[in-house]
């Protein structure tokens, strides 16, 4: 019944039963019941692979509408492949010996970028005395993920509302896609094998 509830949000839907059943089963472990899960054994929504590739002319319809953190935040996230859960949390600590340092939150795989070009300019104009973050928020602290996604979506339907022609594929494109965009980008222009290196995978 939940998971038909929750049928038009699937991913969320199963990451919440699977949340559901871990609870569950701590509850079991310390004692407090003996039932069996109420989730076993129930199929949760099946999903599909996202498949989005940003054209650079939907981007950049996307980017004119940025103001200068979403540009130099959409940049880091392009430059990088790294996802916006750990583009927000580049600390000025994370840069030493001319290398920004990025521990993934997913894998915890650790990967190197040498600060050079268009790299080196946005974090030479974005970290200073004041912002120890990266990106910070309107306070100050570290821009959380949430906020990021909220200032993005209002972008988007700026670029929805300026060009309703391609309203339909700006709709599908989401912070997360510059990701797949700069490993496609790299394994054709250089190899799978830099791409994989970039994003971390093994």
């Amino acid at each position: 019944m939940y998971l038909n509830w929750r049928k038009e949000k699937p991913s969320a839907a199963n990451n919440e039963i699977i949340l559901f059943h871990h609870i569950w089963q701590m509850a079991r472990e310390w004692g407090y019941t003996k039932l069996a899960c109420p989730s076993e054994g129930i199929k949760k929504h099946k999903l599909t692979a996202r498949d989005v590739y940003v054209e650079d002319h939907i981007f950049q319809k996307v980017y004119e509408f940025a103001d200068q953190t979403l540009k130099d935040l959409m940049d880091l996230a392009y430059l990088t492949g790294q996802r916006p859960v750990d583009i927000v949390k580049i600390h000025r600590s994370h840069i030493f010996d001319d290398i920004l340092h990025i521990t993934q939150q997913k894998t915890g795989k650790k990967v190197r970028f040498e600060i050079i070009g268009k790299l080196k300019e946005i974090i030479d104009r974005r970290i200073n005395k004041e912002n120890q973050w990266l990106f910070t928020n309107k306070w100050g602290g570290k821009l959380s993920r949430n906020v990021l996604s909220h200032h993005f979506a209002e972008l988007r339907l700026q670029a929805m509302e300026t060009y309703p022609e391609l309203a339909d594929e700006i709709s599908k494109v989401q912070l997360r896609d510059l990701r797949a965009k700069a490993a496609t980008d790299i394994s054709l222009i250089y190899s799978t094998e830099d791409a994989q290196k970039q994003l971390g995978y093994s």
